[in-house]
């Protein structure tokens, strides 16, 4: 009983933190790859952040076929990885690990909102800077690309958990059932920081400062706790529109001022994917498209890492415009 409660409670979180992994490790990478590839910093962002448009593909797939395919995720994910040794067809593979993600990520807020335990959706929606901790030790113990995909071989083993997308039931027939505009507004909002913070390895290592990503998402991990559990004793709504307006000054203090302000940027930034799909479900988003919601909004993680790659100064302006329209929505 023990046994299955603790699977049930790190499920959701294995299935978003893993995908995390593979989708975000090669940031540190863009140098490398730029050389190897003899391509542009712009183009190897273009590429790098490609999942970002392949898991809306998956989050559709799940919603459909969530029964049949959820199992084979993590084994095929492993393979997926394994495959990114070889750089001639590194656009065609990161497309394919975003729709894998968009499967696991949409399989992990379903379950972890369902579930009714606040404390399970923060830790979930913290898998995205677990994950990033995980690419960063990574990158520091191995500092080898080929090395660091090897660890596709572990990822497949993680199909032993036995993801089951039955365990929500079976439905009578084949549907696609779409999120508001408004929910995928909110995400695009709340989810670009995040989109942002593709971009900071290689900010911070022109500066020698790429060590402050460490204590950055360790600080955040908690962060994602803590909003719901603050947002339940004054407000959902202050607390999203306090954290936005600290989101929007750390970011144009940690571009323009002081990059140590990274600190603060990143932990409230993604704290608030931690409160997000509790305020879609207050204003009554379905649970099951809230992962639709999430990879929809999560386009923009394509095409911010690009501007930034060609218009350096752009970051803190989009983001301040979409964290403004996610506090007026």
């Amino acid at each position: 009983m023990v046994g299955n409660k603790v699977k049930s409670f790190m499920l959701p979180i294995i299935s978003y933190a893993v995908p995390t992994f593979v989708l975000v490790y090669p940031s540190f990478f863009v140098s490398w790859l730029s050389e190897s590839m003899h391509l542009a910093y712009w183009e190897v962002f273009a590429i790098v952040a490609l999942p970002f448009l392949g898991r809306i593909i998956g989050s559709f797939i799940y919603q459909v076929f969530k029964n049949s395919v959820i199992s084979y995720c993590f084994p095929f994910l492993g393979f997926l990885v394994i495959l990114q040794n070889f750089l001639g067809a590194l656009i065609f593979v990161r497309f394919l690990v975003g729709v894998i993600f968009g499967l696991l990520t949409s399989y992990a807020v379903e379950s972890a909102v369902k579930s009714g335990r606040n404390v399970l959706v923060g830790f979930t929606t913290a898998g995205w800077p677990i994950g990033w901790v995980i690419s960063y030790v990574a990158y520091v113990l191995l500092k080898n690309w080929n090395v660091i995909n090897i660890s596709g071989i572990l990822i497949m083993l993680l199909a032993l958990f036995e993801l089951n997308g039955k365990e929500f039931g079976e439905r009578s027939k084949i549907s696609v059932s779409f999120p508001r505009l408004t929910s995928i507004l909110i995400y695009v909002s709340a989810l670009t920081p995040a989109f942002i913070l593709q971009v900071m390895p290689s900010f911070l290592e022109v500066i020698k400062l790429t060590w402050l990503i460490l204590p950055s998402y360790l600080l955040s991990i908690p962060t994602y706790v803590l909003l719901p559990i603050i947002s339940e004793k004054v407000g959902i709504r202050k607390v999203l529109v306090i954290s936005s307006i600290i989101v929007i000054l750390s970011c144009v203090i940690t571009f323009l001022l002081l990059p140590m302000m990274v600190i603060v940027f990143t932990s409230i930034g993604l704290g608030i994917l931690g409160i997000t799909p509790k305020y879609l479900a207050i204003r009554g988003e379905d649970p099951k498209r809230m992962g639709l919601a999430l990879n929809i909004g999560s386009v923009m993680g394509l095409i911010l890492p690009v501007v930034y790659g060609l218009m350096p100064f752009s970051s803190e302006f989009l983001l301040s415009i979409l964290m403004v329209l996610m506090i007026l929505i």
